[in-house]
């Protein structure tokens, strides 16, 4: 008896998962029209002890285009229009086009996907949820891409959803090579107008490939 009490204090608890934070993000989501945001990303890597940080900004419409511009002045972009997206490096006057729905695209596009729009059920097509807590008053959620080919690329998505606006304050991806993006939110403005040649990109002078 002591020893089957024992195993039972070992053994881990898992309580049912919490959607309910996740759905109403959803649905808030699922009715913005547009979306601009400041942001920070922090790359974690396996050889370095402290994570690279990046300012950026977003902007990104209800029919899928997106706009991220990563550095101040911008060093990188990534600019779909729904249907590709081109990543282009300012550094190396490089960039490269690809459909909105490949594996390396979805990184970006995540937050534009069907996966945002369709409620509780079009997120689950795409993610699985694994675990979910609350700290703080922000709503902690783990998934797995469901798709295998994204799968091979990004292992894990982490949402962080404050409970209290139904607001996304951070978006966080692990790679296949064992590093970590986190993207933290902030100065989140909605439903503004977004000039229609924001989501263009000049590539006079890059090697396009």
């Amino acid at each position: 008896m002591r020893l089957l009490l024992a195993l039972l204090a070992v053994l881990p608890l898992h309580a049912e998962l919490d959607t309910a934070p996740l759905e109403a993000w959803l649905k808030r989501h699922g009715d913005i029209r547009t979306l601009k945001a400041d942001f920070v990303q922090q790359r974690t890597l396996p050889a370095l002890k402290k994570p690279v940080e990046t300012p950026g900004t977003l902007e990104m419409t209800q029919d899928g285009k997106l706009r991220w511009e990563l550095g101040r002045p911008p060093k990188t972009y990534a600019v779909s229009d729904g249907r590709t997206i081109t990543l282009a490096d300012v550094t190396k006057k490089r960039a490269k086009r690809m459909d909105a729905d490949s594996p390396q695209a979805r990184s970006f596009t995540m937050l534009s996907g069907d996966s945002m729009k369709n409620g509780l059920d079009g997120f689950l097509e795409a993610f699985e949820p694994v675990e979910s807590r609350v700290t703080r008053g922000i709503y902690q959620l783990t998934t797995r891409p469901k798709d295998r080919k994204m799968r091979g690329k990004v292992g894990w998505v982490y949402f962080d959803i404050d409970s209290s606006t139904n607001e996304l304050r951070a978006l966080e991806i692990r790679l296949d090579d064992k590093s970590r993006i986190k993207t933290i939110f902030s100065n989140t403005r909605f439903n503004g107008d977004i000039p229609a040649s924001r989501f263009q990109l000049d590539l006079s002078g890059y090697q396009v490939r």
